[in-house]
Order: C-alpha cells, then sequence, then structure tokens
C-alpha cells in the first residue's frame, strides 16, 4: 500500500476545543505562555530575514513562507501521534545555552545585517528551542512528526553566497548557451558573453534576459510545500524537486529566446517593450507544471489518519515563570543590542565627504545611466555612472552609489561588488589583488583591487566602500568582508551607516602596478572633497 497519506481538514472537535481552551483562560497558562515566547523568537527570526526579502527578489517570496508554514502545521495538528513528554537535564541546558547565545548573535546580526552565516545560525537557534519545546509537551513522536514543516520555514533563508553564485550563475550561462542554440536555428545569430547575448541589433543583457531564473527559488520551495501538503513519500518528493528544476529551465529559455528574438527582429526597444510580459510567460510555465504534477503523482488510494482527540495540547507542560523569564531575556537581547550600539555611537566621527567629479572634457566621454531594473535592485539614493579614454588611450568607466543611512544602507551598498556583478557580465575573476589606497588630498581612500578576463581583455577593477561615519582609530581599508573586519565593526559599534561605492574599470595597462600608479595619479581630480583635508578629523 502507498504509505502517502492527506491530511483531513480541521476538525469541529479541535475547533471547539480551542474555543473552550481561550474563553476558559488557561491559553495563558505556562505551556502557552511558552508558545507565545517561541512566537516572539520566529518573528524576530522573520525579521531579521525581512530585510532580504525586501532588496533581493530571488527571495521575495520569504513572505509567504511563515503563513504557508502555518497551514502545514495546522493540517498535521488533528493527525498528531499520542503525546509522551519528556525532559532532561541535558535538553534545559541545551534550552539555556541557546538563549544565552542570542544575546551575541544579536549585537553581531545588528552590525551585519547582510552575513548571510548568521541567518543561518539565528535559523539553527530557534529551530532548537522549537524541538525542545516539542519534546517537552510530546515526547520524540511530536518532534518526527511535526519537524517537516517547521524545517520547511528553511526555504526563506538565503542560500549561502558561494552557494548562490556558483548555482544560480551557473544556470544562467546555462540559459544563455541553450538559448543562442535556439535562436541559431530560427536564423538568428547570436554570441554568448557569460550571460548576455549579443546579436545584431545590440546586447540583450542580464535584467533582459536571465534574471528570470530567479525563478528558481521559488519553483523549489513550491515544489517542498505540494510535497508536504500532499504528504508525499521521499520519492514522490524528491521527483517534484527535479520537475521544478527543469521547468525553470524550460520556461527560463522560452523567456530569453523570445527575448532574444525580439531584440534581434524588433529593436532593443521592442524588447524592452515587452520585457514584462516575458516574465509573466516564467510563472505560465512553472505554477500549472508544478500543480498539476503534484496532482498527478499524488497517491489514488489516501489514507485518512484519524484525529487524537485523546491527546491534546497541554497547556500547563511548563511552568509559567519559566516561559515569562525566557520572553524577559528575549527583551533584554533588544535592549541590550540597541545600547551597545548607541554608546559606541557616541565615538564615532564623521568620515571625509566626498563625491565625483566626472572629467567631461576627456576624450570619447559619454554618461551611461544604470538600467531601472537595476536601480530597483540596489535601491541607492543616488547613482551615476559614465565612460572616457584618457590622454594615453587607457579606457575608463566608473561607478558611483550612494545610499542615504538606514537599516539596510550597508547590506545594499554591499550587494553592488564586482565579484557579484562581473561575472554576470561574462567577466571572469583572474586575480584579487587585495587592497591599495589612494591618496587624495591628504586623504586615504582604500580600494580593492582585483582583474577580470573579458572577451579575452584584462580589466582592471578598483572597488571603494566608504562610510559617512568612522571609529576615532579606524585605519582598516572600508568593504573587506574578512570576519575581523564584521567582528571589528561590532566593537567599534558601527550600524545602519550611510554608505557610498565607487568603482572604476581601467583597461589597457599592461600590468596591475601600471594600472595601480595609474589610478593613483589620475584619483586626485576624478574625487571632490567637501571640505579641506586639515578641517577633518
Amino acid at each position: 500500500m502507498d504509505k502517502s497519506i492527506v491530511a483531513p481538514s480541521v476538525s469541529p472537535t479541535f475547533l471547539s476545543g480551542l474555543s473552550r481552551l481561550i474563553s476558559s483562560g488557561r491559553i495563558w497558562q505556562g505551556g502557552s505562555w511558552a508558545v507565545l515566547t517561541l512566537g516572539v523568537l520566529w518573528l524576530q527570526f522573520f525579521n531579521e530575514l525581512r530585510g532580504e526579502w525586501d532588496i533581493n527578489p530571488q527571495y521575495s517570496y520569504g513572505y509567504a513562507v511563515p503563513l504557508l508554514t502555518l497551514m502545514l502545521l495546522w493540517r498535521r495538528w488533528p493527525e498528531r501521534p499520542p503525546a509522551a513528554p519528556g525532559w532532561t537535564s541535558g535538553i534545559g541546558l541545551i534550552v539555556v545555552a541557546a538563549l544565552a547565545f542570542l544575546l551575541p548573535l544579536r549585537i553581531v546580526q545588528e552590525a551585519n545585517p547582510e552575513w548571510r552565516l548568521l541567518y543561518w545560525t539565528h535559523g539553527a537557534v530557534v529551530l532548537l528551542l522549537t524541538f525542545c519545546l516539542l519534546y517537552r509537551v510530546g515526547g520524540w513522536p511530536w518532534v518526527r512528526f511535526f519537524s517537516l514543516p517547521i524545517l520547511f520555514t528553511l526555504v526563506a533563508v538565503p542560500w549561502p553566497m558561494v552557494w548562490e553564485k556558483n548555482v544560480i550563475q551557473g544556470l544562467m550561462r546555462g540559459v544563455a548557451a541553450i538559448t543562442v542554440d535556439v535562436v541559431g536555428w530560427l536564423g538568428i545569430p547570436a554570441v554568448q558573453h557569460g550571460n548576455l547575448i549579443e546579436v545584431g541589433t545590440g546586447i540583450v543583457g542580464i535584467d533582459e534576459a536571465c534574471s528570470g531564473v530567479r525563478s528558481l527559488q521559488s519553483a523549489l520551495m513550491l515544489s517542498l510545500f505540494l510535497g508536504e501538503l500532499y504528504r508525499f513519500t521521499w520519492e514522490r518528493r524528491i521527483t517534484l524537486l527535479f520537475a521544478s528544476v527543469i521547468a525553470v529551465l524550460v520556461a527560463n529559455v522560452t523567456r530569453t529566446s523570445f527575448l532574444t528574438w525580439a531584440a534581434a527582429q524588433r529593436g532593443l526597444a521592442q524588447m524592452e517593450a515587452w520585457h514584462d510580459s516575458a516574465g509573466m510567460i516564467v510563472m505560465f510555465i512553472i505554477l500549472p507544471v508544478l500543480f498539476g504534477l503534484a496532482w498527478l503523482i499524488r497517491p489514488k488510494n489516501q489514507v485518512q489518519v484519524p484525529t487524537a482527540a485523546a491527546s491534546p495540547f497541554n497547556a500547563g507542560a511548563l511552568p509559567r515563570w519559566i516561559a515569562v523569564a525566557a520572553i524577559g531575556w528575549l527583551l533584554t537581547t533588544e535592549i541590550t543590542t540597541d545600547q551597545w550600539y548607541r554608546f559606541h555611537e557616541k565615538n564615532l566621527v564623521a568620515n571625509a565627504h566626498w563625491t565625483i567629479a566626472w572629467p567631461v572634457s576627456s576624450p570619447n566621454f559619454k554618461k551611461s545611466p544604470l538600467p531601472q531594473e537595476s536601480l530597483a535592485t540596489l535601491r541607492c539614493s543616488n547613482s551615476a555612472s559614465a565612460s572616457w579614454e584618457d590622454d594615453e588611450g587607457n579606457q575608463w568607466s566608473a561607478f558611483f552609489l550612494r545610499w542615504d543611512a538606514g537599516k539596510n544602507s550597508e547590506q545594499l551598498a554591499k550587494g553592488h561588488r564586482p565579484d557579484i556583478c562581473f561575472p554576470a557580465a561574462g567577466a571572469n575573476l583572474v586575480a584579487d589583488l587585495g587592497p591599495i589606497t589612494a591618496d587624495v588630498n591628504g586623504i586615504k581612500i582604500p580600494f580593492q583591487h582585483q582583474t577580470f578576463d573579458s572577451k579575452g581583455g584584462v580589466l582592471q577593477v578598483f572597488y571603494c566602500l566608504w562610510s559617512d561615519r568612522i571609529a576615532a582609530n579606524e585605519n582598516q581599508p572600508s568593504g573587506t568582508h574578512a570576519t575581523n573586519s564584521r567582528l571589528q565593526a561590532v566593537l567599534d559599534g558601527k550600524r545602519n551607516l550611510g554608505q557610498q561605492v565607487l568603482e572604476v574599470v581601467i583597461t589597457g595597462p599592461s600590468t596591475d602596478d601600471s594600472a595601480t600608479a595609474l589610478l593613483r595619479r589620475n584619483l586626485p581630480s576624478l574625487v571632490h572633497l567637501d571640505a579641506p583635508a586639515s578641517t577633518l578629523p
């Protein structure tokens, strides 16, 4: 017999029991206070993830995950096995250690809102506390029974950056390669440059062609949800996961082929006009395919599991004072975190403020505004970009982006880095040469120097992330992602600072050292200080 089951709808017995529990006031006994504490923990965790959901379109579906998780738990509740409450001193120590760990975790998170390792660490702590409470009120049977819908929440957590870059960039390149073959069969000459596709009328850029692969995460989330909703066996859940990946590839090849055809036959302007409509094609393919496949492979002989009316939730499973103390501790962590940064912010001083001074008189100078799709992702307060040629024949381009102070200012600024953006445009990282500094009228401006290979040429890329305020004794180049730099930001009490990014790309120098010397020689004319160096701290 097929072991798959379909959860029944919520029974009237459960609803009437819940109504009696609320009306009697027992819901505020110890166990329910523990549930309330757990709810606060999850809300705190999701609030940290919300910054990523807001700025990263790949994870915008995260807002739906908490509601879908509650739905899955609600559907499983009538089928719960008989409770076998348990508790040991070892589990008690785990709970105390996990709650204590939340304080340093929150302090580090506040200064590093974009550090994905902390997302996963925070999620692991909340999951651990959740399973401990389940063990207390229902024992191992409840832990095993409710583990899958609870673990489903992890689909809302952004992937580690290395995984995301390798998987997403690999899929994007694959989609671009297949698209070149498809339009070639249609008689349209096209050349692939990384994630970009070049046709006779111009370049079909990453924002127009391949960014639809961001639907991969959404498709994986949907397949996991449907697998749990229908209570599939592991074999069927894995089948649905593979189907979601195939659906994403097919949908995005369809989308990019259509846009590339439109660019070649109707021009880039018409392609951009059809961009949003083409994006809907992806969802029109993926959603029906996954829902239809889940319906087709659902078990024909559904097994109904009887409700566990004799195994109610024990609202008094924990002493009330334990749950109240836990809530008090959560409030303490938030207050302590805020006070830590308020205390250290007194020691922060204004950093030198400078803007870009474009060399408008240089040969072939041309300003080129960033695409609206890129600006929607970056969410910067101001942006500008231009290209030109110097007297020695070297080709220059620069991007200047600014974010005003705010919760996600540093997170957004660090999202625009050469090692993220350049591979998407078909350039391969050759070497990371580390930090260098350039002097501008007495102000040391730090850059990260990297080289990329693009169409057989070498791009010398210099990236600077500059904060509006710094610690009085700060001497480390801004913008580094080293762990010691992140921890130093915590010790200095830096959070929510205004940020700006200057990225300079030079093509032409014969060596890396000559490129660095060229930047140092020309930077004073590119950067305008708002105040003399002698008046700055």
